[in-house]
């Protein structure tokens, strides 16, 4: 009889300590920044699916950072774990969280917070401020939530691939220019930094060269803007998308153009 009491309550113990250790694991994933009070320093991420993120998930991808937030589908702030985005069922790794974890390092007392908006299969046009898609307009939305908890720092864009083309390629200064203005405008932020993400080299349209340095004079013309070179790591098999390697090195070059304009930024 006292050996069945023992056993039972060895097993009680054992539900009791797993549900324990399910709780602090759920607590350390889904933690929101309300309970911890902390204020973040905001970065938005916008684009198309290179910024969404379509490479493939790896252990490191899922380690969340106890400095880095995310704001979720639900506009709450979860701890950062890839993917960062929901936009496709397909989403996976992007540059976002490897560039948080570079600033994280950077600013050691900061806590930081990323506001995921790209949309995969999309034009520069469609995120026009007036666009019929709403893009631009749930941006604002997002970054504005997020700002109740913090400071927008800077702004990441990766995209152009959609506009690789003949016609397009043309007028992707003009349309780079004009949205970027029009963040800063409405995001009442007009020294902003920004950063934008070059076009893979394993593109197999001949104007990615073209998007590429429209960039480059974009981010001239912009001023407290830089353009951030795209890793040559390879992409994940489909000759558009860049693996999960790429994407933590972009991440890494992203976070390096963007120090030196929180520099700028401060004088």
């Amino acid at each position: 009889m006292n050996l069945k009491m023992e056993n039972k309550q060895k097993v009680y113990i054992g539900i009791g300590c797993a549900f324990l250790l399910w709780w602090i694991s759920s607590c350390a994933s889904h933690g929101s920044t309300r309970r911890t009070g902390k204020q973040l320093d905001l970065y938005l991420l916008v684009g198309q699916s290179n910024m969404a993120g379509r490479g493939f998930l790896d252990y490191e991808d899922t380690l969340a950072h106890p400095n880095i937030y995310v704001l979720n589908a639900s506009d709450e702030w979860s701890v950062a774990k890839e993917p960062l985005h929901y936009d496709k069922a397909n989403r996976g790794v992007g540059p976002g969280l490897a560039f948080a974890k570079n600033m994280a390092k950077y600013q050691r007392n900061a806590s930081i917070g990323l506001i995921p908006a790209a949309v995969g299969g999309t034009k520069i046009s469609y995120w026009e401020p007036t666009g019929e898609r709403g893009l631009y307009k749930e941006a604002l939305r997002k970054a504005r939530v997020a700002k109740e908890r913090g400071t927008l720092k800077g702004l990441l864009w990766q995209q152009g691939e959609s506009d690789a083309n003949t016609n397009d390629a043309l007028l992707y200064k003009e349309r780079l220019i004009a949205l970027m203005h029009a963040f800063r405008r409405d995001l009442e932020s007009p020294n902003l930094p920004i950063v934008i993400g070059g076009l893979g080299d394993f593109l197999k349209s001949n104007r990615a060269e073209q998007i590429n340095q429209a960039m480059k004079e974009a981010v001239d013309i912009l001023g407290n803007a830089a353009y951030s070179e795209a890793s040559k790591l390879g992409h994940i098999g489909d000759s558009l998308h860049f693996n999960s390697a790429a994407q933590r090195e972009n991440g890494m070059r992203m976070a390096e153009a963007m120090k030196p304009l929180l520099n700028k930024k401060k004088l």
